[in-house]
């Protein structure tokens, strides 16, 4: 059933199901890592002394995410552990769990200041854990949706979910951290987590699991195959060795690393070698399945288990992409990398910019970013995720990949003001009259025994907050709506990682670069970069949305005219009744 068609009674019938309930408990489990590694991390780091530019490079172990399609097609493959005699599906995120939990367990041990190494080991080994979980996690989402609980509805309680964990990964961490100390409050993070568990249990098996997916008919002899491959795989080696080479001299010798020109000079080529790469690989091998092979060609390579089970869970998928898309791809390509770049990409420097003292940061404390960011900004969030979904309903998913992108782009010029002196956001909320509306939020920080004065400084802060919030909420909703929407279900592990993990891409490129630019040239410069860069996505998603529809009258136009022409009463010239 498509989304759009859905009455409000299917609606809320579709959120009591079963599905539904695990799809946002699984939302949780998904989030939880996600918001302490790239936001609740950072915090700790910036109570601690730690400067921006490195917390910019450590940031940069969220590239992770960034690369998790490269090993999606094991994590697809793998068959089911003895698990509770789970499918493959669920037994697999249980695991993952378990790492995931054991991590934090390891960074509540450690000291920012002298065992930075030790968290940055247990943060890659959490990282890694919490993105093949998504995988998982992405995979059933699709597999299980059906008429009584559309995608789009999952898609969106993901989102609830996941938005959940932020206000209690943030909200909770933070005023935590400033009465018992960082190590106890991580303690009880890892605690949360395995809270999450429960999803697991709830869920029912995908009806997809365990299944083998094949290279597929037609597809070209085993060295073609193996040509096109081997090139690939040698690119995401580079890049691997690329990244955390860097990564790990960055962290040792500070001093002497430059994360600008590494950015500029290298990045180009790392997005050249793991993702144009293996696209234009498994254009080559679409082609070439049209051809008459030799001999030679038919012959295995040793090890050719291995390269066929390789290529038929990456080239193949992403052959059919190009297949269904043609060119379109490249658009698509544009689109994903893009997208989410200009709220990713600054996202490692949140918590700097509201606490630190330097670069125009704001010197806010712990409980003021707590109720601002992580409770009054989530709930925003909730607005701007249930805005998105209810307009996805509406209005479709394309209408909303377009405004979700001008409003992200537009937020940060937000920022940008309050980094300078917030005069615009002053004026604007002088002539609204809006702070004495803020201070009727004081009872609330009073009943949370928080130590916040809801005054001017921190109401301006909080309607920016406020403003980016709704405008990533709608964004969140409306990019994981159209992803899942481009997927085929043949291959819905692999293709959704690649395209979520492209999204990640790039902004997680720019986090080290953008540390050094903070220190040199002021927050401020770095919103305004950021806005501009924005347009992009705008450009992109309009130019998709133009794609698609024009292909939707095609289509009609194709059916209309396929259809005979209706018969005539005999002697009347008028259609039959």
């Amino acid at each position: 059933m498509a989304a759009s068609k859905l009455t409000w009674r299917q609606l809320f019938a579709a959120l009591g199901k079963r599905k539904s309930g695990a799809m946002f408990v699984l939302g949780f489990a998904a989030g939880l890592p996600y918001v302490l590694i790239t936001g609740t991390l950072t915090a700790w780091f910036t109570n601690d002394g730690i400067d921006v530019k490195t917390i910019g490079v450590f940031s940069w172990i969220i590239i992770i995410y960034g690369f998790k399609f490269l090993w999606s097609p094991a994590i697809d493959r793998l068959p089911a552990p003895p698990v509770f005699n789970m499918g493959q599906r669920r037994a697999g995120i249980l695991l993952l769990q378990g790492v995931i939990i054991a991590a934090l367990a390891v960074i509540s041990t450690a000291s920012p200041q002298t065992q930075i190494g030790l968290i940055a080991l247990a943060a890659v080994v959490c990282t890694f854990a919490s993105s093949s979980q998504d995988i998982l996690i992405d995979a059933w989402r699709i597999e299980v949706a059906d008429e009584e609980t559309p995608l789009d509805v999952l898609s969106s309680v993901y989102q609830v979910g996941y938005r959940l964990a932020a206000i209690l990964g943030g909200a909770v961490a933070l005023i935590m951290a400033a009465r018992m100390g960082w190590n106890a409050t991580f303690v009880v993070l890892a605690a949360l987590m395995a809270v999450a568990v429960a999803g697991v249990f709830i869920a029912a098996d995908s009806p997809l699991q365990n299944k083998k997916i094949g290279i597929g008919d037609g597809a070209p002899p085993p060295r073609w195959r193996n040509y096109a491959l081997t090139p690939v795989l040698a690119g995401w080696g580079w890049s691997f060795a690329a990244l955390f080479g860097f990564m790990a001299f960055a962290l040792t010798r500070p001093d002497l690393a430059n994360a600008r020109a590494f950015t500029t000079q290298m990045g180009p080529l790392i997005v050249l070698a793991s993702v144009i790469a293996p696209v234009a690989a498994a254009a080559l091998m679409l082609r070439a399945s049209s051809l008459v092979p030799s001999a030679a060609a038919m012959r295995p390579w040793p090890m050719q288990g291995a390269f066929d089970s390789v290529c038929g869970s990456v080239l193949a998928p992403m052959a059919d992409l190009i297949a269904r898309l043609k060119w379109a791809v490249l658009l698509v390509l544009v689109l994903v990398l893009s997208y989410r770049f200009a709220d990713l990409v600054w996202g490692a420097f949140a918590f700097p910019f509201y606490m630190g003292a330097e670069f125009g940061a704001l010197g806010h404390t712990n409980d003021e970013v707590a109720i601002a960011s992580k409770v009054f900004g989530s709930f925003m969030t909730f607005w701007g995720i249930a805005l998105g979904g209810l307009a996805i309903l509406k209005f479709g998913r394309l209408p909303c990949l377009f405004a979700g992108a001008v409003l992200a782009a537009a937020t940060n010029l937000l920022f940008a003001d309050l980094a300078s002196g917030a005069s615009a956001t002053d004026a604007f909320m002088s002539a609204l009259h809006l702070y004495p509306l803020f201070k009727l939020l004081q009872p609330l920080a009073d009943f949370l025994t928080l130590q916040v004065a809801v005054d001017e400084r921190l109401s301006r802060l909080m309607v920016v907050i406020a403003a980016e919030n709704l405008a990533v909420g709608f964004a969140s909703a409306a990019n994981v709506a159209y992803l899942s929407s481009i997927v085929n279900a043949r291959f819905a592990a692999v293709q959704y990682a690649l395209l979520a993990s492209l999204t990640m891409l790039i902004g997680s490129l720019g986090r080290g670069a953008l540390g050094e630019m903070i220190e040199a040239e002021g927050y401020a410069a770095v919103f305004y970069l950021t806005a501009a860069l924005g347009l992009v996505a705008v450009v992109a998603s309009g130019a998709e949305w133009f794609r698609q529809a024009r292909a939707s009258r095609a289509a009609a136009r194709s059916v209309s005219s396929s259809r005979p022409a209706p018969a005539l009463a005999p002697g009347t010239g008028q259609d039959r009744a």
